[in-house]
């Protein structure tokens, strides 16, 4: 039986030798436990049993010739190459032919011994909807030209274009030193009237004293009516002049307090967080009320705006999820925040704002950059739809691993359209299936794997098996 079933050429095990092959590795890998101890009568007697899977080697195999290169002897099990190279020292040998088969067979029992750890993801039915792409664009929803609240020549610049500033940082400062004037003059009244209310208020305390005691004095012969009535009117004066003084007061501190804000607004200061995009005055420029001094963007409250075709609003209702590609290739999310009622009537489009979920990006966002919106065109349809990490592309073909009992079991499926991170299943799939997207790159079919909560089969132990794939959608 020297070189049985080695003869040159290429070929591999497929699935159906595989199970006649399987029932007899008990035999082999006693036997080639009675030839390494040295028992060559029980070594005969499971022989026989093992050799069965030479006799199956030689009608169904062709094995790859020791010329083969790396990439098809990766393909074969490395134990069958050397069997090839021992066989011609074993003549006529029925342990040889034994030892042959478990040299062949014997990986495969100790690689079902390590699955595979591997993630998953369940296909599922959901609604699927045709998407096309829409340009637009980021634009900040805080922008705008920081302007002087008073008047005044500038004395400092504090910031250049490109400085990146917080709320309440200082921009520019305005000539102060006349309102700064004003403010002490106008607190120097306030004080002025402040101490004539006071003083109104002791007299009026010491007339008030004074009528008490005339009051008790009414019933004796030292009473005067007369300079009762007297003190009487001297309290209503005092009264009165007391009441102007306070009006005078409100009034001397209202006119304070628009000094100090006039005088605290003679520095320019950054209403939001934001990036200095212009300067619009320099050092010396007179300001008037409301000109501008510095333009200010806010780059990090960014949204996405677009002109969407009316014919396509219609899947845009507020909260709709839309996928979103920026220029440097990463991908994100956006939720429709308001649809304007106003319909371009040139281009029949209407404007569209858009709430990003930015993540990571190559390179830093910026107003005005471009942005691909990915929406839906028409009403969305219940679908079967997998991950899009579930795919191996090998070729023309689209593959799907799915987890069945412990094992990797390959689908050949057939894509229909995409939607966000997932693809429409035409074929090759059913619901329920749990698809294999992490960990799926190197796997073999029937490759024990390893799912997070789930029980792997024993090895050696086939198990129930899974459902079918779904049958082609002739639609």
């Amino acid at each position: 039986m020297a070189g049985a079933g080695v003869v040159p050429g290429g070929g591999v095990m497929d699935e159906e030798q595989r199970g006649h092959v399987e029932p007899g590795l008990p035999a082999a890998r006693g036997c080639r436990s009675a030839i390494i101890t040295g028992t060559p009568g029980r070594a005969a007697g499971l022989a026989g049993e093992a050799a069965r899977l030479v006799d199956f080697q030689r009608a169904r195999f062709q094995f790859a010739s020791p010329s083969a290169d790396r990439a098809a002897a990766r393909e074969l099990p490395m134990a069958i190459i050397a069997a090839r190279s021992l066989s011609s020292q074993f003549v006529n040998s029925a342990a040889a032919s034994a030892l042959l088969a478990l040299l062949a067979f014997w990986p495969a029992g100790a690689d079902a011994q390590r699955p595979s750890p591997v993630r998953v993801d369940k296909v599922v039915m959901q609604p699927l909807a045709e998407t096309a792409p829409v340009f637009g664009r980021l634009v900040s929803r805080m922008r705008g030209s920081v302007a002087a609240q008073t008047v005044g020549a500038v004395t400092e610049m504090r910031v250049q274009v490109g400085d990146r500033v917080s709320e309440g940082d200082v921009l520019a400062v305005l000539d102060i030193e006349k309102l700064t004037s004003e403010r002490d003059a106008r607190a120097a009244t306030a004080d002025a009237v402040a101490a004539r209310a006071v003083a109104a208020e002791a007299r009026l305390e010491r007339v008030e004293q004074e009528l008490a005691r005339y009051e008790k004095l009414r019933r004796s012969a030292a009473f005067s009516k007369a300079r009762l009535q007297d003190k009487e009117q001297e309290r209503a004066w005092l009264r009165s002049e007391l009441d102007a003084a306070r009006a005078q007061l409100v009034q001397a501190k209202a006119n304070l307090a628009l000094a100090e804000m006039k005088l605290a607004r003679g520095t320019v200061r950054a209403p939001y967080d934001g990036v200095v995009t212009a300067l619009h005055t320099e050092i010396g420029a007179y300001r008037k009320e409301g000109e501008a001094v510095v333009a200010l963007v806010n780059d990090r409250k960014l949204e996405i705006e677009a002109d969407v075709p009316a014919a396509r609003i219609a899947g845009l209702a507020p909260g709709a999820d839309v996928a979103v590609l920026l220029p440097d290739g990463t991908k994100h999310r956006a939720r429709v925040r308001a649809v304007v009622p106003d319909e371009n009537a040139m281009t029949r489009t209407r404007l569209v704002r858009f709430t990003p979920e930015f993540g990571p990006t190559e390179t830093p966002l910026a107003a005005n950059a471009a942005a691909t919106l990915v929406l839906p065109v028409g009403a969305a349809a219940p679908a079967l739809t997998v991950h899009k990490d579930a795919i191996v592309r090998q070729g023309q073909q689209a593959l799907v691993f799915v987890a069945n009992n412990g094992k990797a079991d390959r689908r050949r499926v057939r894509l229909g359209r995409a939607s966000g991170t997932r693809f429409e299943v035409l074929d090759g799939l059913a619901e329920g299936d749990l698809a294999i997207v992490r960990g799926n790159e190197r796997l073999r079919p029937g490759q024990p794997v390893l799912v997070p909560g789930a029980k792997t089969a024993e090895p050696g132990k086939p198990g129930k098996p899974g459902k079918p794939p779904a049958k082609a959608n002739t639609g």
